[in-house]
C-alpha cells in the first residue's frame, strides 16, 4: 500500500487526542499531499507572473470536439478568437439536461466522483469531478492564502458543519483543521471557539464572511485579545463593506476572501495590496461577458463571469455561465506586476437578488446600503420579499442601537420607495440561514 496517496483519501475517525497528535506530526504538506502536490505548486509558483492559457485552452476544447457528444457540433479551433467567435454558452440547465452528452467517450470512471450541488438556483446539479482535483485546488489555495502569510498552518473552520450539542470541534489532521460548528453561534459555544483558538496558538480561521464577522463582534464585546488572530480565510458568500470594515478597521484583522465554485472551473482570491480579485489563469480560462455575450475589456464594466475548465476532460465545462457577476479592472496588476485578469466586487448568484416593487420595478440590495452610522449600530441585517411590493426588514439590534436610529431606518427606505413598497420591519435576535450554513442577505420567493 502506498501510504502517502491513501492518507490523501482518508479522514480517520480516532478520538482527538490522537488527531491532535497527527496534526503535530503533519508539519510537511509534501508528505500528504505528495509528488503531484508538489510539481502543480511548483508550475504555480514559476507562472505566476504571467501564464497564457490559451494552448491549454485549444488543447480541451478540442479534445472535447472530438470526444464528448454534446461538442460535437462544433469545428476544432487554432486561436482564442476561433474559440469566442463559434463557441456558444452553457449555464447549469444545460448541464442538467445534458450530463450524459456531456461525458467524454474516453473517461474511466474510477477516477472521477460523481458531485451535486445544489446552489441558490434550483434543483441539484450533477457533475463529474477528477479526484485529483483537490491536489489542483489546495496548491492554488495555498499559493493564494500565502498572501496574508499563511504557511500550511492550522486552521479554524467554521463554516458549514453540524457537530452533536456535546462537541466542541472535531479534527481532520489531514488538512489541519479544527473544524467548529457553523450553526451553533451562541455566545456560549463562541466563547468556547475563541477558547480552544487561542488555547491551540490557531493563527487562521477559514471562515464564511458572516461567521467571522460573528466571531469578530463576539472578541470585541467582550473586550478580547484580537491579536491571536492573524487573518479570516473567506468564501463562498457576497462580502459586505460593514462585515470586512469591522474585522479590519475595528479589529485589525486581515481579511483574505477567495472566490469559487463547485464546478471547479474558475478560481482566484483577494491581492496581497488591496481588494481587487486576481483570477488565476494556471486553473481555469476566464471571461467577462455583457448582456450581449459580448467579452467585456472596459475598465469598470459590470459582466458575468464565463469559465472554461482546464483539467477536467471527463466532463468539460465550456463557457459555463456560473450566474456570478463583478466589475472588470483589468489584465495587470500594477501593485503585484502580475498579468492576469483582475476584477472588483464579485458578487454571487444576482439573478436571486431581485427586489420588487408595486409597479414591478427593480432593485438590489446593494442599492439599499446605509450609511456607516446605521452600519455600526446593527448586528445583522437581511431582507424577505413573498410578494411583490411588500419587503420584509430583519434587523438584529447592537448594543448601541437607539429609538432615533429606528426613526433614521424608515426614514432611509421610505426615501429609497416612497409608495410603491411597504416595509415590515421586524426586530430580531437572529438572521436566518441557509441549511448549508450560508447568509444570503436577500431570501426571496419570487
Amino acid at each position: 500500500m502506498n501510504l502517502k496517496k491513501e492518507i490523501v483519501n482518508f479522514i480517520p475517525k480516532f478520538p482527538n487526542w490522537i488527531n491532535e497528535y497527527l496534526i503535530k506530526f503533519n508539519n510537511n504538506p509534501n508528505y500528504v499531499y505528495g509528488a503531484k502536490y508538489r510539481e502543480y505548486l511548483s508550475f504555480i509558483e514559476k507562472n505566476s507572473e504571467h501564464y497564457d492559457n490559451t494552448e491549454d485552452l485549444i488543447k480541451l476544447v478540442n479534445y472535447a470536439i472530438k470526444n464528448v457528444p454534446y461538442y460535437n457540433k462544433y469545428s476544432a479551433i487554432k486561436s482564442k478568437k476561433d474559440f469566442q467567435t463559434n463557441f456558444g454558452f452553457i449555464d447549469r440547465n444545460v448541464v442538467s439536461d445534458n450530463f450524459h452528452e456531456l461525458q467524454s467517450h474516453q473517461i474511466d470512471f474510477k477516477k472521477y466522483d460523481l458531485v451535486t450541488t445544489g446552489g441558490t438556483t434550483g434543483s441539484p446539479l450533477r457533475l463529474l469531478l477528477p479526484k485529483l482535483r483537490y491536489i489542483i485546488e489546495k496548491a492554488t489555495l495555498h499559493s493564494m492564502w500565502s498572501r496574508v502569510g499563511f504557511n500550511h498552518d492550522t486552521r479554524a473552520v467554521l463554516r458549514n458543519h453540524r457537530l452533536p450539542d456535546n462537541s466542541i470541534y472535531k479534527l481532520n489532521p489531514i488538512t489541519k483543521e479544527y473544524i467548529f460548528d457553523g450553526f451553533r453561534l451562541n455566545e456560549d459555544y463562541l466563547h468556547e471557539v475563541y477558547r480552544t483558538i487561542k488555547r491551540k496558538n490557531i493563527r487562521y480561521v477559514h471562515a464564511y464572511p458572516s461567521n467571522a464577522f460573528e466571531l469578530s463582534k463576539f472578541i470585541k464585546n467582550n473586550n478580547l485579545d484580537s491579536s491571536i488572530i492573524k487573518a479570516f480565510i473567506s468564501s463562498s458568500e457576497n462580502v459586505f463593506d460593514y462585515q470586512k470594515d469591522f474585522i479590519t478597521k475595528t479589529l485589525g484583522i486581515n481579511f483574505f476572501n477567495f472566490y469559487g465554485h463547485t464546478e471547479k472551473i474558475i478560481i482566484g482570491g483577494y491581492c496581497r495590496h488591496n481588494d481587487n480579485y486576481h483570477i488565476e489563469p494556471t486553473y481555469g480560462f476566464f471571461e467577462l461577458i455583457n448582456t450581449e455575450g459580448n467579452i467585456i475589456n472596459t475598465l469598470g464594466e459590470v459582466g458575468e463571469i464565463v469559465g472554461t475548465t482546464l483539467n477536467n476532460f471527463g466532463m468539460p465545462l465550456i463557457r459555463y455561465r456560473t450566474d456570478d457577476f463583478a466589475e472588470y479592472a483589468g489584465n495587470y496588476c500594477d501593485k503585484c506586476k502580475r498579468y492576469l485578469p483582475v476584477l472588483k466586487k464579485i458578487s454571487g448568484r444576482w439573478s436571486g437578488r431581485k427586489i420588487f416593487d408595486l409597479m414591478g420595478n427593480i432593485t438590489t440590495p446593494t442599492a439599499l446600503n446605509f450609511h456607516n452610522e446605521l452600519f455600526l449600530v446593527i448586528d445583522g441585517l437581511q431582507y424577505i420579499q413573498k410578494q411583490k411590493g411588500v419587503l420584509e426588514v430583519k434587523i438584529v439590534k447592537g448594543e448601541k442601537f437607539k429609538d432615533l436610529h429606528d426613526k433614521k431606518i424608515r426614514q432611509h427606505y421610505k426615501s429609497k420607495f416612497s409608495d410603491r413598497m411597504e416595509i415590515k420591519i421586524r426586530y430580531v435576535d437572529k438572521v436566518q440561514k441557509q441549511p448549508n450554513g450560508k447568509f444570503l442577505d436577500l431570501i426571496s420567493k419570487l
